[in-house]
This record gives C-alpha cells, structure tokens and sequence, in this order.
C-alpha cells in the first residue's frame, strides 16, 4: 500500500508533471479584436433582420459565458455586470466600481467600450472617488436616442429583477424581448481558434487530473488531492475553473459533484473526481472515479464498468451522427437502449438498472456547461452544429436517497471533452477512460490512452 506523501512530496509531484505538460502549450492562442469585432457583426446582423435596435446581456461569476464571448470578460469579480449591444458600433460594458477595474482590462482586450454605473455597485458600499455615469449618459455617448426594440440575451434565471427594471424604465417593458437563442446559436458554433484554445484547456485538464492521480493514496485529505490539480492547473496557465475541484470520498459521494472537503480518505473508499481549467476564457475537463489503495471489488468493477460501456456507446454513436448528420438525439437514444439492457447487482442481490442522473452530452465553451444550447436531449431534433466543442458526461446512481446505498458504488462518472470539426470527432483527453492503475503513482499514461483522443483536425 502506498504510503501518504508529505506536501513536498505532492509538491515535487506536481512540480515534473509541470514541467513536462508546458512545451505542449501555445499561449498566443487568443482571441484578437478583430475577431471580437466579427462577432458583434454577426450578433448585429442578426439583431436588425429580427428589427432588434439594441440587446442586453448581464453577467456574474456564475453565469459568465455571453459576456466572456462578447466582450473577453473571462475573470469577473464581485459585482454583477451587463454588456449592451447596439444595431450598430461597439458594444458597451456596464461596470460597478471595483469589479469594473477588471471589465477595463477586458474592455482594452475586446475592444468595447466600458462605462460605470452606481446601480452595478455592491449594494451597501460607499465609492466617493469613483466616476459613475447614469444610464441616460451612457447611452446618448453610445448614440442610442429614444425608444429601442430590446432583445434580452440573458435567461431570465440569471437577470436581475433591477436590470431588467433599468431597461423597461427606459424603454418600455412592451419594448423588452427576451431571445436568448439569438446569442446562443451564433456562439455555438466555433472558429477552429477556438476548438484550438479547448484543446489547449484539455491539455492543462489532463496534467492536473494525472498529478490528483498520483498523490491518491489513503489518509490525504480531499482538499490536498484537488489542491495539487488546481497548483498544476495556474502553473499552465489556468486563470480560474469552470467549477469548484470535485474530490468525493466514501459517503461524501452522494453528493455527486461536491466540492472537496477536509475529509481524509481512507483505504478501500470509492472516490470521484473532477477538475475544470478556464483556459484562455475556454475550458476543459475530466472526471473519473476510481477506488483509493485499493482494486475495486467484484461489484463496484462492474457497476464503474457499466459507466465505462455507456461512455463507449455514447461517443461511438456521436461519432456515427457527425459522420451521417443523424439528429443529434440519436445519441441519447443509444444511450438510453444500453442502458434499458444493463442491468447491474444490487447489495441486496437483486439485478437492477441504476439510474442515470443527467443528460449524456452537453455543449461547452466560455463557461464548462452553461452554454445555454447545445446539450444532448430526446428533444434535439437538429444534427450537431458544424464546427462545436461539447462534453461526453456519463454517470450511473448508486442510490436513491442519501444514506441509503443500493450498490456498492454510489456514484460513477467518466467525463471528457471531445470536438466536432464537420464530419470529423475527437476526444480531446489522452487519459484512459479506465484510470485504476494510475491511482497512487507517477506510471506514464501513454500505456492504454483513450482509444477515442484525436488531434484536432
């Protein structure tokens, strides 16, 4: 059995995975003004053939994805913020006091224009030297004169009730549309810059899971496992994460995707494990779950092995759809007849179908899942968007309610991002999609590599 390693140890660990994933990296690869600016064309374009004069997005470190691709704001702290568009000329950022110093940075990479307003302060905070303008000024700067037809690119998840206010005091609530999709749909579909920049994100995903591997071993905290992730994540250049680093153990598995506690992880106990790099404004990811000091028994290999064969199915059957342009929920139909003849044995000796708890395949880009369109559904009627980076997330329930184990695994997962560029798919990760004997040790991960990782082309 593998013994703890100190935090040098993890450190040193850490420090040649580093070390030998940074000459993979390009970080030129960004995206330039020039292509900000091709965006709000095609955004505007669409804007006046539905006879839109003006649109409105908001943002906040959790729903940050159409602000990211519009305007480059890929580090939003603090406050929230929104992004005006017009029919025509630059779209402007709407800033509070101290997060808009950051959304200035963003702001000069863009190329948008950034204006501050009281109303996107922190409510109970006093900025005496701030220069605020109010939304009247900002929008006779921008040139925008009098009444205008809104489209709202938010979901009405995510807006605030007092944007939403600001805009129908000044135009109108008749004159506000909420059309989401307008956004979506052209932010869908990506550049190859930036199914290059996800690649590069996959890059830094696969170094950081390998060194968690690594440095499993019983008596780590969950906290020290995502902690050497998330040091090799900001070494090669990850500026923050699509999510928390998830680290479950043992009974914090029925949380699904927690984030890592404090718990130590004891020798035998099934873990999960996720990480998510922001990359460039893109992200990556990989999650796997594997069992610490230990071979899985009989029972839990089977129920991960159940997980794995679903994975098989659902990237063989995204591979078929791209290369006949079937409806993409072809997918989750073949997803759904694996599962309909899987039947896996219980704790009670029963063969029983476990239950899957979310969607197979959703869409990823300026945020890991909140992408708005693009996931995977029986509703998908539509083939895959031509040139799209998407995430392959399959996962078996090993209970139904917390406390109460129907299997002798709680959960299982395999996720990896994968491209689609025409008829052509790719798994971006070179991880195995089984990573057993990589828990506890520094084993090159050539040997058994994903048989579905593809360079992009």
């Amino acid at each position: 059995m593998a013994k703890k390693l100190t935090a040098g140890d993890q450190a040193k660990i850490a420090g040649r995975i580093v070390e030998k994933t940074l000459p993979k990296l390009d970080f030129s690869l960004r995206i330039t003004k020039a292509e900000y600016r091709a965006r709000w064309r095609a955004v505007q374009n669409q804007m006046k053939e539905k006879g839109y004069t003006l649109a409105f997005a908001c943002g906040s470190e959790l729903d940050r994805s159409d602000a990211a691709w519009l305007a480059a704001i890929y580090d939003p702290i603090i406050e929230r913020y929104g992004v005006l568009i017009p029919a025509e000329g630059k779209p402007v950022i709407l800033a509070g006091s101290e997060g808009g110093h950051v959304l200035e940075g963003a702001a000069r990479e863009s190329g948008a224009n950034v204006s501050l307003m009281r109303e996107f302060q922190i409510s109970d905070e006093d900025y005496r030297h701030a220069h605020f303008e109010t939304f009247r000024d900002i929008l006779k700067k921008a040139g925008i004169k009098g009444k205008q037809k809104v489209a709202i690119f938010s979901s009405p998840e995510f807006l605030p009730l007092a944007h939403y206010e600001l805009l129908a005091e000044q135009f109108g609530e008749a004159n506000l549309l909420f059309d989401e999709q307008l956004l979506q749909r052209i932010k869908y579909v990506k550049t190859l810059k930036e199914l290059r920049i996800c690649e590069q994100a996959n890059i830094v995903a696969d170094a950081a899971f390998r060194a968690m591997l690594s440095v499993l071993v019983p008596g780590v905290r969950e906290t020290e496992v995502a902690g050497v992730g998330e040091f090799v994540m900001k070494q090669l250049g990850a500026h923050r994460l699509g999510f928390p680093t998830i680290v479950t153990s043992g009974d914090h598995s029925y949380t699904v995707i927690g984030p890592a506690t404090t718990k130590k992880i004891a020798s035998g106990e099934i873990v999960s494990l996720g990480l998510s790099p922001t990359w460039n404004g893109y992200h990556g990811i990989i999650r796997r779950t594997v069992r610490c000091g230990k071979k899985p028994t009989r029972l839990q290999r089977q129920f991960i092995e159940g997980v794995e064969g679903l994975y098989n199915v659902v990237i063989q059957s995204t591979i078929e759809a791209a290369a006949k342009n079937l409806p993409s929920n072809y997918v989750d139909q073949a997803g759904k007849a694996y599962l309909a003849g899987l039947k896996l044995t219980t704790l009670k000796g029963k063969s029983v179908t476990p239950k899957e708890p979310y969607t197979f395949v959703h869409n990823t880009g300026c945020s890991e899942c909140q992408e708005g369109m693009g996931a995977i559904t029986p509703y998908t009627t539509e083939p895959l968007g031509k040139r799209v980076a998407l995430m392959i997330d399959v996962a078996l329930l090993g209970f139904e309610k917390f406390g109460k184990p129907a299997f002798d695994c709680l959960y299982a997962v395999v996720e990896d991002a994968f491209w689609k560029n025409g008829k052509k798919v790719g798994v971006y990760n070179q991880l195995p999609i089984d990573v057993q004997h990589l828990v506890g040790n520094e084993k090159p991960i050539a040997k058994g590599a994903s048989p579905y990782h593809r360079p992009l082309s």
